[in-house]
């Protein structure tokens, strides 16, 4: 079969104007990969892949700065899959012609060929008003968005999204808005019209206006956000929260995304045991000594079921409730998919990135 291998860990550009092709040594097609089999438990089946979106997860994977996600090489990367079931394996619940919305899990690898082995339990069905590519898209940056919101963000709720064009944030503006009916929601970017059409009221170009200094300017009787959603990370973005936000003692709430470093570099065991001791630190540290002036830390961890969180994320699509903004779709080449990884690692795609492997 045709896959994509990573052959090293990739440099990716972090602008656009950087070379995608210095990787291709790196990162090439190879059209004789062996099908993935399947080792007979029950739990798994073989997927011919139709498409396959691209998360900050996966800029990781290739860039090797997880000591946890490490694979051997060559490896094929992604994980966000939308395909056809070619052999169910003894499930009840899936058969053969079943298109499928799918993830690797925390084992961000395997999307990016002709076939793929998924787990039942990170399988939906897909809708059949909902496209491919949706489809595709609709996985992890959705789930992170819809846990982030839907847990920490009240009926009533005054929100402030960080990084509202990328694709987690613009699914966290719409679902705060359509599903978890926050009262207000602003967040920053440099895409108005974009965001205001996924439901902001308000949109902060960080390039002209710090996000922390908006309430002398533009806000009304000094009305703070109960929540903000960082997606973005660095900056000291927790530590800046002061003026826009409720403290936690009065119920505010700052979701980290990302964390405070959006790629953050573990690449031995004394650095990974580093930023999770950071981590750990961080949140201890706001529940006993910062509430009073910052609001509560939370840190999003990944859930080990996302079942429940695809399912409801594919059924707002399929009810027009929700859409995932798709920024691009790239083919099923060596540069096209090149293109695609340096396109989210730029930080500067406009909803979520797809590379399509086949026609259903």
């Amino acid at each position: 079969m045709k896959a994509i291998q990573i052959h090293q860990f990739l440099n990716l550009p972090s602008s656009l104007e950087g070379d995608a092709a210095n990787n291709n040594q790196y990162l090439s097609m190879n059209h004789n990969v062996a099908k993935p089999l399947l080792l007979k438990k029950k739990n798994q089946m073989l997927v011919k892949v139709l498409a396959c979106s691209i998360s900050p997860g996966d800029v990781i994977m290739v860039q090797g700065n997880m000591k946890l996600m490490h694979q051997p090489f060559p490896f094929v990367p992604g994980m966000d899959i939308c395909g056809v079931v070619v052999d169910p394996n003894g499930s009840t619940t899936f058969q053969n012609g079943n298109v499928i919305v799918a993830s690797n899990g925390m084992n961000p690898v395997g999307g990016m060929a002709e076939y793929m082995v998924v787990e039942h339990d990170e399988c939906v069905l897909k809708p059949t008003n909902v496209s491919v590519e949706q489809a595709a898209a609709s996985s992890s940056s959705a789930i992170a968005a819809r846990n982030a919101v839907m847990e920490h963000v009240q009926k009533g709720d005054r929100v402030l999204v960080l990084g509202g064009s990328g694709g987690v944030g613009s699914a966290a503006i719409a679902i705060a808005k359509h599903q978890a009916h926050a009262s207000f929601v602003a967040t920053t970017s440099t895409q108005s019209e974009f965001c205001k059409k996924l439901g902001a009221d308000l949109v902060i170009d960080y390039r002209t206006q710090d996000w922390w200094q908006i309430m002398e300017d533009d806000f009304e009787n000094n009305q703070k956000f109960d929540v903000i959603i960082d997606t973005v990370g660095g900056g000291n973005f927790y530590g800046r929260a002061e003026k826009v936000a409720k403290t936690g003692k009065d119920g505010g709430t700052f979701v980290a995304v990302t964390g405070d470093d959006p790629q953050p570099d573990c690449r031995t065991t004394w650095k990974l045991i580093q930023f999770f001791a950071k981590v750990l630190a961080r949140m201890l540290c706001t529940k006993l000594f910062t509430t009073r002036r910052l609001p509560n830390y939370v840190m999003l961890l990944p859930h080990s079921v996302p079942y429940e969180g695809r399912k409801e994320v594919l059924e707002w699509i399929e009810n027009g409730s929700l859409t995932i903004p798709i920024d691009e779709t790239f083919p099923f080449t060596t540069q096209g998919v090149s293109q695609a990884f340096q396109k989210v690692a730029s930080g500067h795609a406009h909803g979520k990135v797809v590379v399509k492997i086949a026609n259903e």
